[in-house]
């Protein structure tokens, strides 16, 4: 490949990743602190966007845009359930937990993907990403009670089609 064509598609794709960087650094910056110290907002996005992108590998994921609504919509029902589930079992009287690890094998590829699987685990009540294995293929989560595999693949399965990235095979 021509080394200005692969120069223009690698400024591309870095534009492309800081720009979706920057869009949710602001939407997290509103949400958390509203619309009134925006000005203060918008460079600082601009800034931890613009380092974040010549701090990311060369090989990214991008995930897509039109595709954020439905995966947060996800989230926000399993984080849902997931808290009713840790308050009816933490407000039972026999406390009705069996703490259990599950092994996860990652499909994702590396990057952005995983990163972001391991880290929504974490946020999702009554789980915890707790470990990795084999060279990160492998992912041991901890859960308030036995068959959080399911919800893990669940999860993998989201993750997947928000940046729609096939399996890893490696």
């Amino acid at each position: 490949m021509n080394k200005t064509v692969s120069g223009t598609a690698e400024k591309s794709n870095r534009l492309n990743w800081t720009l979706q960087t920057f869009a949710l650094l602001v939407t997290g910056w509103l949400i958390l602190d509203g619309w009134q110290t925006l000005w203060l907002g918008l460079p600082a996005s601009m800034a931890a966007a613009m380092l974040a992108s010549s701090l990311a590998p060369d090989h990214r994921h991008f995930w897509l845009s039109w595709r954020l609504a439905g995966f947060l919509g996800f989230f926000l029902w399993e984080s849902l359930r997931g808290g009713v589930d840790v308050g009816w079992r933490a407000m039972h009287p026999r406390l009705p937990i069996s703490p259990a690890f599950c092994r996860h094998r990652m499909t994702l590829p590396d990057g952005q993907p995983r990163t972001l699987l391991i880290s929504t685990i974490s946020l999702l009540p009554g789980t915890l990403s707790a470990d990795l294995e084999d060279d990160g293929r492998h992912l041991i989560v901890h859960s308030l009670v036995a068959g959080a595999e399911a919800s893990v693949s669940r999860l993998d399965h989201w993750i997947a089609w928000l940046f729609d990235v096939g399996p890893d095979r490696s």
